[in-house]
């Protein structure tokens, strides 16, 4: 446990501090330390603490090196660094996974020979290494299986990365699997050859061969959310779980039954030993054997890492068992995380590996003190309540102990319903688990009696999904919970590992106290400490439209647009609320929406939906679409104080930032909401300005405004400028841009737009003019400090994007 803790550092230190230009001091540091550690080793006394010292720190340096080998010294021939990325490329390689089929999509990871240009000859061809994702939409992908051969061409895009501040990674998910370029394939003559796969393995003729008959066997009589289910908790399939059921497992706190977890290859490990012990095998062989089962169910189930932690967990007691020694269940779980981390270290940064460890740890160490908390009679094993009420809640209390932080930190949610659900779900977890392995082992040669089973677990799965809807169903099942900072969850753990000891370690007691009561200090007491506060504005990347956050000195907290909404995408939901949640947000006290436009207000509905709202603020401009009065029905059934402003006006109470109403007039926005002008003309445009600096947002005004607007003189001036209608050839005008003189301008764009934002003119009119002009498509979302003395700039791609600008030191 010593050394896959060291280990395990030695990996976070490589990821968060440790420069990845030169791994190679690593190695040579690793080989002064396994030196130094023989050395001490010789000695007469073996070493004593220092060897073991030694020893954790060249634990913790080959943890580092591994992690840098693995995502840094990549191949001179790799596709990440001699991909021609953003061209349209002709590519082959092998299927190196089984391709997985989502409805007319269908996905698998390719493992590269060559690559060359769309238009270059075979000969022209260059090798390649590394794996690309790609995504099929033609109908020809039901031809293809693990192992074959493809030829595609197609445009070679880099997965994106996060694009917001603390939004999901794609690019650094993919690479954990060690993907580093994307293709899609729309039309079928972009398949130019197949080559079935030549050749046997004892994976294609072993471990798919059982994948695809278990398979069959349950789609022979289950479909839909039942045959989904069964696929994802036995096979890992999560992805055939119906959205509306991974909901309801993920609102109630049971989203580990969704896939596989150690609970479920517990269960295996269950019915294989017992069912061959009850067949009278001897002990060692039945061991053994089992054994072997968990190993080759590790390789059907693609070697998940929950799967390979229960694996390893599971074969070191068993062996223990067949050698005759007890083993200890720390250790156990420290080869587990070590044989994991050895073969595949980033996977300590997935959230998968976290939550596994996490459940486990915590079981192990919490389920004595707590159960130790009841009264003697109430947790005795030969009870009926010890052995099926008190045990089974010990066991859902630690592990709800153990996740909730990083559930907390991952997903902004805690599920106090768990409690309760687990008591019920999991004993229908161990029948659905068994039925499912009598189908898998009956099925492929007695389909009839295959069915027998398939029709039981049907009843079973009815059950269980009916059981976890009607807990999600329950008021507070789920609450929004903060996300804790990276110093609570290091407290958080701290202290679940001491309040396992609590019970017999006086020095626990002692430490746990002082511990507890000092980060009650620094939370209570914390922020009275903090001096004056600063203005923070994100200009958030919502693609082809507008979005923007501001928290103020006060702790007060604005939202300007959220980005559009539409069937395949909500900017409110997807990017603009998890961002609050992400920040603790709990409450928006503004919410100003310039224009009716959907590519302003679309995310403006998930927010009122989702978030408290104090106040909402427009132009009054009168619109007839579906977003409109969605938001106006909110607004009212909610009862969010509702304002309508116009030029001149002010918003007050905002921590001694000023904020001044510079458009729309009477002429643009009527009395009765009408938009002579267009609904451009009508948004409203404000200017903040808190010490020297000022911020100009200008929704999508166009050029008939200047002439109305510019009458504000060195009013309209700002430092900041948000430009105006997503720097189209309507707006912008030299005229405008003279008087508002900024130092930034910010265009909120989406890549490879139809109507070709920004206009190239536009650009360099804010170029010749020595403006630093910042754009979402190139540099995803800008965060901007403010304090009185100046501000400063920092975007999110600013490092991973050619075309994003290095923004200057603080002005």
């Amino acid at each position: 446990m010593w050394v896959a803790l060291s280990f395990g550092s030695g990996i976070l230190g490589a990821h968060w501090v440790l420069p990845p230009s030169h791994p190679h001091l690593l190695l040579i540091c690793s080989g002064c330390l396994l030196s130094i550690a023989i050395a001490q080793s010789l000695r007469a006394d073996g070493g004593g603490r220092s060897a073991a010292v030694i020893a954790l720190l060249l634990a913790a340096s080959v943890g580092a090196f591994r992690y840098q080998a693995v995502t840094h010294l990549l191949p001179a021939d790799h596709i990440d660094r001699v991909g021609r990325f953003g061209a349209e490329v002709v590519i082959r390689g092998r299927i190196a996974e089984e391709p997985e089929r989502r409805g007319e999509k269908t996905r698998f990871a390719l493992s590269l020979e060559f690559q060359g240009g769309a238009a270059a000859s075979a000969a022209a061809a260059q090798a390649v290494s590394g794996k690309v994702l790609v995504t099929l939409l033609a109908d020809l992908a039901t031809e293809l299986g693990y192992g074959d051969r493809l030829t595609l061409r197609g445009r070679l895009l880099r997965p994106q990365p996060a694009r917001n501040p603390r939004a999901f990674d794609y690019r650094r998910f993919l690479a954990i699997r060690g993907i580093h370029g994307i293709i899609s394939v729309r039309r079928p003559e972009q398949v130019l050859r197949i080559e079935p796969r030549s050749g046997r393995s004892v994976y294609t003729d072993v471990v798919l061969q059982i994948r695809n008959s278990i398979r069959r066997t349950f789609r022979a009589n289950m479909s839909g959310a039942r045959g989904g289910l069964l696929e994802g908790m036995l096979l890992g399939e999560k992805y055939r779980v119906p959205q509306d059921v991974r909901d309801s497992f993920r609102t109630t706190g049971l989203a580990h039954a969704l896939v596989i977890s150690g609970l479920h290859v517990g269960l295996v490990t269950i019915f294989f030993f017992t069912g061959l012990k009850l067949c009278r095998l001897p002990d060692r062989l039945a061991s053994a054997t089992t054994v072997a089962v968990l190993v080759l169910y590790a390789f059907v189930t693609e070697l998940q890492p929950p799967v390979v932690r229960a694996t390893a967990m599971a074969t070191a007691v068993l062996v223990g068992r067949m050698s005759g020694r007890q083993g200890e269940v720390y250790n156990s779980l420290g080869l587990a995380a070590l044989v994991i981390l050895s073969l595949w270290p980033a996977d300590l940064l997935s959230l998968s590996f976290q939550l596994s460890f996490a459940a486990t740890l915590a079981i192990v160490g919490l389920h004595g003190p707590i159960s130790s908390l009841l009264p003697e009679s109430w947790r005795r094993e030969d009870s009926w309540k010890g052995k099926w009420l008190v045990s089974p809640l010990c066991v859902s209390v630690a592990a709800q102990i153990g996740t909730a932080p990083l559930i907390a930190y991952h997903f902004q949610q805690f599920a106090p319903i768990s409690l309760i659900a687990n008591l019920a779900v999991v004993p229908l977890l161990g029948l659905v688990v068994g039925l499912g392995i009598l189908a898998a082992l009956t099925g492929w040669w007695l389909p009839l009696v295959g069915t027998v089973f398939n029709a039981s677990n049907y009843l079973v799965l009815s059950l269980l999904i009916d059981i976890v809807q009607g807990f999600a169903a329950v008021p507070w099942a789920s609450v929004v919970a903060p996300r804790p900072s990276p110093a609570f969850m290091a407290i958080a753990a701290t202290l679940t590992v001491l309040l396992a000891h609590l019970g017999h370690r006086l020095w626990a007691r002692r430490l746990f106290v002082g511990l507890l009561l000092g980060a009650l200090n620094v939370w209570v007491w914390g922020g009275r400490a903090v001096g004056e506060r600063e203005l923070e504005v994100v200009f958030l990347d919502v693609g082809q439209g507008d979005g923007a956050f501001l928290r103020f000195p006060n702790g007060k907290t604005m939202v300007i647009d959220a980005g559009t909404r539409s069937s395949r995408f909500d900017n409110g939901a997807r990017v603009v609320v998890p961002f609050l949640r992400h920040h603790n947000v709990r409450r928006v006290d503004v919410v100003v929406a310039t224009h009716p436009h959907s590519d302003h207000i679309g995310g403006l509905v998930a927010l009122l939906e989702q978030v408290e709202v104090g106040h909402f603020v427009d132009s009054g401009q009168v619109y007839d679409s579906w977003t409109a009065q969605r938001l106006r029905d909110l607004i009212r059934e909610r009862g969010i104080a509702y304002h309508r402003v116009c030029a001149g006006d002010s918003l007050v109470g905002l921590g001694g930032v000023g904020a001044l109403v510079l458009h729309p007039t009477a002429d643009f926005v009527d009395a009765e909401g009408a938009s002579p002008h267009d609904l451009n003309n009508g948004s409203v445009v404000i200017r903040f300005t808190y010490g020297e600096t000022s911020l100009l947002f200008t929704g999508d005004i166009e050029e008939e405004v200047d002439r109305s607007i510019i009458a504000w003189g060195k009013r309209l001036r700002a430092k900041i400028l948000k430009v105006a209608h997503h720097g189209s050839r309507t707006s912008s005008r030299p005229l405008f841009v003279e008087w508002a003189d900024p130092e930034i301008a910010l265009v909120s764009v989406g890549p490879r737009n139809k109507f070709g934002h920004p206009a190239p003119e536009v650009m360099a009119g804010y170029q010749r003019r020595g403006v630093q002009v910042f754009r979402t498509d190139h540099c995803g979302a800008v965060t901007l400090t403010v304090d009185r003395d100046g501000y400063e700039l920092e975007a999110m791609l600013e490092a991973d994007s050619e075309d994003c600008p290095a923004p200057a030191a603080k002005r």
